[in-house]
């Protein structure tokens, strides 16, 4: 089991605004170990735990829910199908950006959006 490379990012963020991990914890419905667990490696962390962190630090939880999904089935057939089916919305939101098959990786960045999409694209073109 790999852990997603953005994970630490969104749990972090969501447990900032939450408080801490134990406040988060308690907003999410799970044990303080579960957060832990997610940070470490040691489980992976639910598509719905992952939309709901989004949503308590203030993100788009539709696309975050797409992206757990699409990263739960990296390097299947599935995951390739949902990649395809998800993809240009996760792209069109510039919350996302797909490399080889399936995966695709989280922006967070402190540019303003027009700026991450005018790079995506020239990303595209090149």
């Amino acid at each position: 089991m790999t852990k997603p490379d953005y994970l630490d990012q969104l749990i972090d963020q969501a447990a900032k605004t939450a408080g801490n991990d134990s406040q988060l914890a308690k907003m999410l419905e799970v044990s303080r170990q579960s957060v832990n667990d997610w940070r470490r490696g040691r489980k992976p962390c639910p598509a719905a735990d992952q939309a709901l962190m989004a949503s308590i630090a203030g993100l788009p939880a539709e696309v975050w829910a797409a992206r757990a999904l699409v990263a739960q089935h990296e390097g299947t057939s599935k995951g390739d199908k949902l990649y395809r089916a998800l993809g240009k919305a996760l792209l069109a939101t510039g919350a996302a950006i797909g490399s080889a098959g399936a995966s695709a990786h989280l922006i967070f960045s402190p540019k303003p959006i027009t700026d991450t999409i005018a790079y995506f694209i020239r990303c595209i073109l090149c």
